[in-house]
């Protein structure tokens, strides 16, 4: 069987390629991205840090 794909180059590009403004909302959304991971992977020493502090006993480490 022979595969007749026309390939529409002008969408194609269109969709990979980005404006300068559609670059501002794909570095706010990386930053989200990346920030929330960070909260997800450090979420119990936030916590711990969290707890000793309304405890009165962070030691500021």
């Amino acid at each position: 069987m022979k595969n007749n794909n026309q390939l529409d180059y002008t969408k194609h590009y269109e969709s990979v390629l980005a404006t300068k403004d559609d670059m501002e909302k794909i570095k706010a959304s990386d930053f989200l991205h990346y920030f929330s991971e960070l909260i997800i992977k450090y979420s119990n020493q936030i916590e711990n840090k969290m707890k000793n502090r309304n405890e009165g006993t962070y030691n500021g480490v």
